[in-house]
């Protein structure tokens, strides 16, 4: 048990909010449902198929679920998943910096992931008993 709390201790202790470059706070599972909701949509993505993503993008990765369809954006707003998916302007995307998102799949150590929206808009991503939470959106707070 000691351990366990240890790991959890050290395992949050470099997690911020957006601020000094930091986008996102990973929570337990349990806490993000009583903050925020429960998902009203889940869509899975292999944790190997996101981990090869982030080497495609620096500092930040961005998501947007649209009529229960993922779309997964660069730091620059460039599609990487799908690859051929149109990426307008004004399309709001939620961005995470991809220090957090690697800790968040090495921590929660399942074979798939969940990126999931709550109500009034909050995305996150889910892995194991963690949930990455506190997305920016961009536009307006677009990190480039």
């Amino acid at each position: 048990m000691k351990k366990s709390f240890l790991f959890l201790m050290i395992f949050l202790a470099g997690v911020g909010v957006h601020g000094q470059n930091i986008a996102g706070k990973i929570f337990l599972n349990a806490e993000a449902t009583g903050l925020f909701g429960p998902p009203a949509v889940s869509i899975p993505i292999e944790t190997s198929t996101l981990n090869d993503m982030l080497k495609l993008t620096t500092d930040y990765i961005m998501f947007r679920i649209d009529k229960d369809s993922l779309t997964i954006l660069d730091s620059k707003r460039n599609a990487i998943y799908p690859k051929n998916a149109v990426v307008m302007e004004s399309d709001i995307y939620k961005y995470f910096s991809v220090s957090l998102v690697s800790k968040l799949l090495a921590g929660g150590k399942e074979s798939v992931t969940t990126v999931e929206l709550r109500n009034f808009g909050i995305l996150s991503i889910h892995n194991g008993d963690f949930v990455l939470e506190f997305s920016s959106p961009c536009p307006p707070d677009c990190p480039f």
